[in-house]
């Protein structure tokens, strides 16, 4: 699925849309890359560039979207608010570049503890890897987070904060549910380009190895030993590598994605 999208675009929203239906803060000071930011459910709106000098403010995108995904049922659905959002009944999506793009997949009766003795991110750096209140982070772009989902619904949801459908699938299933999560934000591509090929984003995955173990518990962290294994040796742990969980992932995201993305009407 994805998960997040940010988009850039030259193109000015339709303005009275925007004060009539979102909520508006108005950076006075110019602390802030743009001065006006349009609060709405599912997304979040910057418009007018101002923190920088007027040329630089210049080449900046006029307009920037940040997209909560997950809260539309599907693309057409985005696609008619963002044709909303700029008062056009026929949009152009190879005007909206993309910025920022969340790919993620559930993956069921599997923890990040356990994973922990048997990953390996491959192309990053050893310091760029680190584990917070069970949450694996790894890299910087792309960036993996691989976290008990099911434990960050429940604490969303204790604060009060609506969960989607799918979310509540997730907890009513009574499993373990693992999200494995990739930030992109070097995509240079449009959100044209993402709408007819979101499947070439799963390759993405193969950033992760893990190795085939029978153990329960986190004994060791592999990332951090991986390193110090010779070349030649690393040759030899190919046949040990956890394929099967590779493909998993890929698999249900391209699921996911390819239902998101199917022609359906948006309301």
């Amino acid at each position: 699925m994805i998960d997040k999208l940010s988009l850039t675009t030259s193109i000015v929203p339709y303005l009275d849309y925007l004060e009539s239906h979102g909520r508006v803060t108005v950076d006075e000071y110019n602390m802030k890359l743009y001065k006006f930011i349009y609060e709405f459910k599912r997304m979040v709106i910057f418009c007018y560039p101002h923190k920088f000098s007027e040329s630089i403010n210049a080449r900046i995108p006029f307009t920037k979207i940040d997209i909560s995904t997950k809260n539309f049922e599907c693309f057409n659905e985005l696609e008619a608010h963002l044709s909303a959002l700029f008062n056009m009944t026929e949009l152009d999506l190879t005007n909206f570049n993309v910025s920022r793009i969340d790919i993620a997949a559930d993956i069921e009766n599997i923890t990040p503890e356990k994973l922990l003795s048997t990953m390996n991110v491959k192309h990053i750096r050893t310091e760029s890897f680190n584990v917070f209140k069970s949450t694996i982070y790894a890299g910087t772009d792309p960036k993996v987070r691989i976290y008990n989902k099911v434990k960050e619904i429940r604490a969303r949801k204790k604060k009060g904060k609506e969960i989607t459908e799918y979310e509540k699938t997730l907890l009513d299933s009574g499993k373990e549910w693992t999200r494995f999560e990739i930030q992109i934000r070097s995509v240079k591509k449009n959100l044209q380009e993402i709408a007819d090929d979101p499947l070439s984003l799963a390759s993405y995955f193969d950033r992760l190895e893990f190795i085939k173990t029978d153990v329960d518990e986190a004994h060791g962290i592999l990332q951090f030993i991986y390193r110090f294994i010779n070349r030649k040796f690393r040759k030899q742990i190919e046949e040990f590598k956890d394929n099967d969980l590779i493909e998993r992932i890929k698999d249900t995201y391209r699921s996911n994605v390819t239902e998101w993305v199917r022609e359906k009407e948006p309301f």
